[in-house]
């Protein structure tokens, strides 16, 4: 009787050894994907470095700017001073923006005290509802 599938003819045809060797690439393989993967992460981060190497970078108001802007700010004056401030770093958000986009420009550029600042300004009037959540300057 022929057997097909005998271990006589494994051994015969060098079936062990072309077994751990299918095994042994296949666990290897595996391994590089691992180290691969668990690399992304830094390879995430060090791309994210090189592309801010290329952003522009947002004009920032001198401490001098805003500290006087901050000593005035109870009088009318005080507070165009810090529109003035707040409008040149939110230029590239365009006429009309949403107040979030605002909110991380100003903490972006340093800002202190972005939340009660923009809310002194919307209630001078100087920041307006456009509705769906859209502000426009109006000065």
């Amino acid at each position: 009787m022929f057997d097909l599938f005998s271990f006589s003819r494994i051994t015969a045809g060098n079936g062990w050894a072309m077994a751990a060797l299918g095994i042994t690439i296949d666990l290897t393989g595996l391994a590089i994907l691992a180290l691969i993967i668990s690399r992304v992460p830094k390879l995430v981060g060090l791309m994210e470095k090189i592309g801010s190497l290329f952003k522009k970078s947002p004009k920032v108001p001198s401490p001098k700017q805003v500290v006087t802007a901050k000593s005035d700010a109870r009088s009318a004056e005080g507070v165009h001073k810090i529109a003035e401030i707040y409008k040149d770093c939110a230029k590239g958000l365009g006429e009309v923006f949403q107040l979030a986009e605002l909110y991380r420009s100003s903490e972006e550029n340093g800002l202190p005290h972005p939340h009660l600042t923009i809310k002194s300004l919307r209630e001078a009037g100087l920041l307006v509802s456009q509705g769906n959540g859209l502000f426009k300057w109006n000065f």
